[in-house]
């Protein structure tokens, strides 16, 4: 551009020059005039040159060029000084003017074809940024665009999102591989569009969640649409020479009722997909004002979550266990509590699923296991009984690759012997029996104790049982509570027997009764904890317990637990 003005004005300079000198007639060849003339035309030129060797290193806007009315401002500029110098010659074509000429026609045509190429990758562009390369559906950008569109042109019109997630594709990714999961989602976008109508449009937002928007749309015809969707899938799609099959879950929110945005909208489906994957996934659910208030709820304690550690919110409640008939302590469980700052206490059963959902409840039961060994070792540095103190241990925990290591870090850190730790597990473990039976070895080899906690309420196999280093049972409440209507509940006797065939320790949890006590005391089963013993009370309180050789009922109700 600087060669191109620079050029331009030594034109016109020459041109001036060359009025006053035919005006004083005294202009001849190989005047001034002409020097500045070939130098204007090398600069304009050189512009040309420029321009096509730095074509590579453009950085490309949205923007239409060809249209663009300052674009054709050097053209025209050009354009009047070949017809100035044409007309200075009084029409007459020389080899000056026929150059100027060429090269006006040389520059163009170059500029034009940069132009048109310009303009074909910027409409490549633009169709590669709204649409979907796997499956060529408009995709999440284009869907903000579109839906502000619509918000801004229909505000009165219902419209209606319908948020489509595909039930347990990663399992797909992960047995049948990435490859195979790309062709799913191509088949399920085939299949998605052949339900398309009229007012209605498809989008991809990612992963494996898809969107459809209906305009006009009441509660009947979004029932429709969704289970002619639903039956879209009954069929297995056949991808190379695997039958996949896939199930969607669906959820559905409309304008203005659940929202006024697109963000809000999204929320909304979003949430009410959710709510039909927990009822059972494969259906739909419509967005409502609970739905909203849990999802909200859930997305405080999600974001909490992760902070929680860190300021120190959260706390361990010790419960002890007990010799059923003297009461005497012999152990504890470090049960984990939150008390947050705005929403007060919050339940276990509430926060720590969604701890395991989205993998937090690694570093959370970390925390938890250093805490434990690091107050039992302080009770018994202090000089109290020295007990075992029981850690629960999630599937995801257990699962970990380091969380063997992260055992043996714990106890070296904190000095705690291994015979006072024991581990509680969950029957689900047993899915994985090689890699679990390989843990427990380890751990029983460190000198740790594990227990199954809540057992008879998951699918342990037998067989399997009895071949894993398990040392205590531990009876879950559900099957204690029936011992008030049922003293011989046949459950209970049957766990407390295997697990004595088996020579493992039993221990019964939720003991509420002096009627339950006595009846696990008759069926063979001398430990336990529950709220007729102590509730989780604070590692003060129980500070408080471990001074009682005997815990005595009348002195738990004046207050020594919580």
């Amino acid at each position: 551009m600087n060669f191109l003005l620079t050029g331009f004005f030594i034109q016109v300079a020459a041109d001036l020059l060359y009025v006053y000198v035919s005006f004083q007639e005294s202009y001849q060849p190989g005047h001034l005039v002409d020097v500045l003339w070939l130098l204007s035309t090398l600069l304009i030129g050189l512009s040309g040159y420029y321009a096509k060797s730095n074509d590579g290193n453009s950085v490309w806007a949205l923007k239409n060029n060809a249209k663009d009315k300052d674009a054709a401002f050097p053209y025209l500029s050009i354009l009047i000084l070949l017809v100035l110098v044409v007309h200075s010659y009084q029409y007459d074509l020389n080899g000056l003017s026929t150059g100027l000429l060429v090269t006006f026609c040389l520059v163009l045509g170059r500029q034009m074809q940069v132009l048109r190429k310009n303009r074909q990758l910027v409409e490549q562009y633009r169709y590669l940024a709204y649409h979907d390369q796997l499956t060529d559906l408009r995709n999440r950008s284009s869907f903000k665009v579109e839906i502000e569109n619509l918000l801004a042109d229909y505000p009165t019109k219902q419209m209606a999102l319908l948020l489509i997630d595909l039930d347990q594709f990663k399992v797909v990714n992960d047995t049948l591989g990435h490859h195979i999961g790309d062709q799913v989602l191509i088949k399920t976008a085939e299949r998605l569009q052949t339900a398309m109508e009229k007012n209605m449009m498809l989008f991809r937002l990612g992963g494996d969640e898809f969107i459809i928007v209906i305009l006009d749309a009441t509660d009947e015809k979004c029932e429709a649409v969704a289970n002619k969707l639903l039956n879209l899938f009954h069929k297995s799609l056949d991808v190379d020479e695997f039958e996949v099959n896939i199930t969607p879950s669906i959820g559905i929110s409309k304008y203005p009722e659940n929202g006024y945005t697109p963000e809000d909208l999204m929320k909304s489906a979003d949430a009410a997909m959710y709510l039909s994957k927990e009822n059972g996934k494969n259906g739909y659910s419509f967005f409502n004002v609970e739905l909203s208030q849990e999802k909200i709820r859930k997305m405080t304690i999600e974001n909490a979550l992760k902070k929680a550690v860190q300021k120190n919110q959260f706390i361990l409640y010790y419960q002890p266990k007990v010799v059923l008939g003297t009461r005497k302590i012999i152990g504890m469980e470090a049960l984990l509590r939150w008390q947050h700052p705005e929403l007060g206490w919050i339940s276990p059963v509430e926060f720590i699923p969604v701890a395991e959902e989205t993998g937090q409840i690694v570093a959370i039961g970390e925390w938890v296991l250093e805490e434990a060994c690091r107050q039992n070792k302080q009770w018994q540095d202090a000089g109290y009984p020295p007990l075992s103190v029981s850690v629960n241990v999630s599937v995801l925990q257990f699962k970990h690759g380091k969380f063997l290591d992260t055992v043996e870090q714990v106890l070296k850190k904190t000095g705690l012997d291994t015979r006072y730790l024991e581990l509680e597990i969950t029957e689900s473990i047993m899915q994985n029996i090689k890699e679990s039976k390989r843990i427990l070895i380890s751990l029983q080899q460190m000198g740790i104790k594990i227990s199954i906690d809540d057992f008879g309420t998951g699918y342990s196999s037998l067989n399997v049982l009895q071949k894993l280093p398990i040392d205590t049972l531990k009876i879950d409440k559900s099957f204690v509570d029936e011992l008030d209507i049922d003293a011989m509940n046949p459950m209970v006797k049957a766990i407390i027997d295997l697990g004595l065939n088996l020579d493992m320790i039993l221990v019964a949890e939720g003991i509420e009764s002096e009627n339950q006590m006595k009846v696990l005391i008759e069926h063979g089963c001398t430990i336990g904890q529950g709220y007729l013993f102590s509730k989780p009370v604070t590692p003060e309180d129980f500070e408080e317990l471990m001074k009682i050789p005997e815990l005595m009922a009348d002195k738990i109700e004046q207050g020594t637990a919580r």
